[in-house]
């Protein structure tokens, strides 16, 4: 019951400001959809990543995370769908790590866009709309990534274990071996 509360306290929060902001500059009457782009061009899905090359995602992260002298991460490689392709679990890893790397991994999936982007909105007034995009809602913490072959997502990495930046940092080690 507390967060029906909370949530629906943050959601009228979010839509006072929102229509406090919209009401600074009034809509063109000859124009109403000038804001709304013409086209729509989502990263499309391609085919789903293989183990070999998931293996090496992996290996591309734990290869960043040993040259930096960091430990303790979990790296989660998921397809298309957001399943689970190929795990990674560092020796002395917390255990809460292994759902949110796979969690990142999904949202990156599932949502075509880094987890990053959802942290950054969940820093704004408005933010709280993230927890009702899905069930489970999308991890909003940095380091799930895409993984982009050949312009089309074919998976994506999370990675946990860390600060947020510094499994972003992995993820993205991770991503750059496949293009």
């Amino acid at each position: 019951m507390r967060r029906l509360t909370v949530m629906a306290g943050a959601l009228c929060f979010a839509l006072a400001t929102g229509t406090a902001a919209l009401a600074q500059v009034p809509p063109d009457p000859n124009n109403p959809n000038e804001n709304v782009p013409e086209t729509m061009s989502p990263t499309p899905y391609g085919e789903s990543i293989n183990i070999e090359t998931a293996k090496k995602v992996a290996a591309a992260a734990v290869a960043e995370l040993q040259k930096r002298n960091w430990k303790g991460m979990c790296i989660s490689v998921v397809d298309t769908h957001g399943e689970l392709v190929y795990f990674h679990k560092m020796d002395n890893t917390q255990q809460g790590s292994v759902t949110i790397s796979q969690n990142k991994a999904r949202t990156a999936a599932r949502f075509r866009r880094p987890t990053q982007i959802f942290s950054n909105a969940m820093q704004t007034p408005a933010g709280a709309y993230v927890a009702t995009l899905d069930s489970p809602p999308p991890t909003a913490s940095p380091g799930g990534i895409p993984l982009i072959e050949g312009g089309k997502i074919i998976g994506a990495v999370g990675c946990s274990g860390a600060m947020g930046d510094q499994d972003a940092v992995a993820c993205k080690a991770g991503a750059d071996t496949v293009k």
